[in-house]
């Protein structure tokens, strides 16, 4: 079963609430980010101030899937309408919930947080590992509004984000 097939499971059964609209900038690159990304759309589907999450993955150009025998190998087609449609979804979203693994930081995640910030979107990161010895680089520690202390992202409230400074090493 392919991560996409996981993550329409996962959505299948959430039930529709009212609320704020998430953008869900995630890397899938390695197992801690696929299981991450799972939890925390799985999180989100069930927070009653959410009423949309928006996962990137599941929304591929023409339902392609940029993953070619085991390996990511995207067309410029496919590319180019990729980051097209993610703009557009950063652009009509209320708030963009990144997830960062420290070991291993995402820099399509990192760039999606820089754009939200750019366009006065509130940003909230959840980071997983050890961020003081995987230091994360000051522009996406200080560009969010809001460090979540543990995945609580269930029961976070989207209306009342207060901010909460980065906790770890910067570099």
């Amino acid at each position: 079963m392919t991560l996409i097939d996981e993550l329409q499971i996962i959505g299948k059964d959430s039930a529709p609430h009212s609320g704020k609209t998430i953008y869900l900038a995630a890397g899938w690159f390695n197992p801690i980010q696929e299981k991450l990304l799972k939890e925390a759309y799985a999180a989100l589907l069930h927070n009653q101030t959410v009423a949309h999450v928006h996962v990137p993955l599941l929304h591929q150009y023409e339902g392609s899937n940029p993953i070619v025998n085991g390996e990511f190998n995207p067309d410029q087609e496919w590319a180019t309408a990729t980051f097209d449609d993610d703009v557009s979804a950063i652009d009509n979203a209320d708030v963009v919930v990144a997830l960062l693994d420290a070991s291993d930081q995402d820099t399509g995640t990192i760039w999606e947080m820089g754009y939200a910030y750019a366009s006065h979107k509130p940003v909230v990161v959840l980071a997983v590992g050890d961020t003081f010895q995987y230091p994360i680089n000051l522009m996406p520690a200080q560009g969010a509004i809001h460090h979540l202390a543990n995945n609580n992202l269930e029961t976070f409230d989207f209306y009342e984000i207060n901010k909460r400074f980065y906790v770890g090493k910067t570099i």
